[in-house]
């Protein structure tokens, strides 16, 4: 897809957003947890393939990197303004419904203060960049050095791991692979 992030978000909410909108303050009200983290899954799997990073990447650095919240912070703080277009009788003025008992101040800064605490800290050591590429080729190559995942390439461990470890090894200069460690190997 060689499209600019912010069509890419747009696309997201018009042909994906209306389904978690509809009937929002009937269901958000009993939604477990682990519900709500699949939403969130939703959203970054989304960001992550159109980012053609790998599935495991750290969320909150994709979330950093694409300037989102999670969808499921979205959703509460849209769910207030969802309850206003249902009308009642005057009678019930004042009264709340009790499927939606009462609405959840967020604020922004904590959410994005939050999401910026889960970022591993070498991450902060990464390429900086003005804009996120819009043709496929450069934005992977890109993503893939600030996220670090061609870990596997330089790593003699052959079995799958999401992160370094410890025992990892490089196959060119022999050292610890550590995170980020291919721009610090001398070969």
């Amino acid at each position: 897809m060689d499209l600019p992030l912010s069509i890419v978000l747009d696309l997201f909410s018009i042909f994906i957003l209306p389904t978690y909108l509809y009937g929002l303050p009937l269901w958000l009200a009993n939604c477990s947890a682990s519900s709500l983290q699949m939403v969130d899954a939703t959203f970054t799997k989304f960001l992550k393939r159109y980012l053609q990073v790998p599935s495991h990447s750290n969320n909150a650095s994709i979330h950093f990197l694409t300037s989102t919240i999670p969808l499921s912070k979205t959703l509460i703080q849209s769910a207030p303004n969802r309850i206003r277009s249902f009308s009642f009788p005057p009678i019930l003025h004042g009264h709340r419904l009790s499927f939606f008992p009462s609405p959840v101040e967020l604020d922004y800064k904590e959410d994005v203060a939050k999401i910026i605490a889960q970022i591993p800290t070498e991450f902060w050591l990464s390429r900086k960049f003005h804009d996120i590429p819009q043709h496929r080729a450069p934005r992977k190559r890109l993503l893939h050095e600030i996220l670090d995942s061609d870990h596997f390439q330089i790593c003699q461990t052959s079995s799958f791991h999401p992160r370094p470890l410890p025992t990892c090894v490089c196959i060119h200069c022999g050292g610890n692979a550590h995170s980020y460690h291919i721009r610090y190997c001398n070969t």
